[in-house]
């Protein structure tokens, strides 16, 4: 039976190998793993070791830069990850980092490290995406039997964000960006503010997902967040800029083009031109994703249903759909129908409340 002790900074684990010798084995530091962590390290190890394959894993754990190209190839070619390319841009920066690094030496305190030192470059969010993109690479390694252990990026965590507040496009504003865009770019913020389309859906959007005669686009699961594939009906605005953009695309599989007449090939393919059209209309903290908030909020002050709205929307539930409802006019609504309750029911002046003591 082995055993754990602490040494300096670090805990160390005593065990006997394969031929019965003992060995002893640096597991982690603290504070990122305590004794009662490392006991669980050291029984795992020794579980291999009766199974005969803690031999065999020292041998096969490829580094963290060697695994990239296996994890990449999967995402781009088995998965179909249409951010693939965004991932191949966060594992440059943590190959950077951990350079010669085996994944089984990648502790908790060592993603830690990371995020200090990329926080001194880049905002929280894109630090929690390249930690992502980490994690993910971890339990691919797992399932390929190329690490064994816990994941060091989800026991470390991802980053506290001040969740950005979402943000309504007012008329005014909507105006004055319509004006500011290039006509190409103009038809996809229309389509996103009628439809509530994200963005990735949008460029996507291909003509064979369009139904002009029934009046329908369909969004495949290939395409949705959800990975479900819903249905959204065409209204008469969308119904006229996808007939004009039929004639636009000249046959091109795509429904919208980019200026040089071409698909959209990257989610990041408009950033450029839609942060200088919000320069140009001097509209401040608008993000491409609050054409789709902007759109739920307008659709539930119209009066369409909470469950329409959901449908079209792809929420998974209807929680993700009710924070488009204004609480209070929520409340509201539902006392005034309670005042038309007893109204009807009791008289005018609802006196039965007056005889209470």
């Amino acid at each position: 039976m082995g055993s754990v002790y602490r040494r300096g900074d670090s805990y160390v684990g005593k065990y006997k190998d394969e031929n019965g010798i003992w060995v002893r084995k640096t597991l982690g530091r603290h504070p990122s793993i305590n004794k009662t962590i490392a006991k669980e390290i050291l029984k795992d190890i020794e579980r291999k070791v009766k199974l005969g394959q803690h031999g065999m894993v020292k041998a096969i754990i490829p580094s963290l830069a060697d695994f990239t190209n296996d994890y990449l190839s999967y995402v781009r070619d088995t998965v179909k990850k249409r951010s693939w390319k965004r991932d191949e841009l966060c594992l440059r920066h943590l190959k950077d980092f951990f350079k010669g690094r085996k994944l089984s030496d990648i502790q908790p305190q060592d993603v830690d490290d990371y995020k200090a030192s990329r926080l001194r470059e880049v905002a929280p969010a894109t630090v929690n995406r390249e930690l992502e993109v980490l994690r993910h690479l971890f339990h691919l390694a797992e399932r390929w039997n190329k690490f064994f252990g816990k994941n060091p990026a989800s026991r470390a965590g991802l980053l506290p964000l001040n969740n950005h507040k979402e943000r309504i496009l007012s008329l005014d504003e909507e105006k004055r960006l319509l004006n500011a865009c290039d006509p190409y770019m103009r038809n996809i913020i229309i389509t996103a503010l009628y439809t509530g389309m994200r963005k990735g859906e949008v460029i996507s959007l291909k003509w064979e997902n369009v139904d002009l005669d029934n009046g329908i686009i369909t969004i495949d699961q290939t395409n949705a967040k959800s990975k479900k594939a819903r249905r959204i009906p065409i209204n008469s605005v969308i119904r006229r800029l996808l007939l004009e953009q039929r004639l636009k695309s000249a046959g091109n599989d795509y429904v919208f083009l980019s200026s040089k007449g071409s698909p959209y090939l990257r989610q990041d393919s408009l950033n450029r031109a839609f942060t200088l059209a919000l320069q140009k209309a001097d509209i401040k903290g608008l993000r491409f994703h609050d054409l789709r908030h902007t759109a739920a909020t307008r659709m539930i002050e119209s009066g369409f249903s909470i469950v329409a709205v959901k449908e079209i929307l792809g929420h998974a539930s209807l929680d993700m759909t009710m924070r488009y409802a204004h609480p209070n006019e929520s409340l509201r609504s539902a006392l005034e129908g309670l005042s038309s309750y007893y109204s009807d029911t009791f008289g005018h002046n609802s006196g039965h409340m007056n005889n209470n003591p």
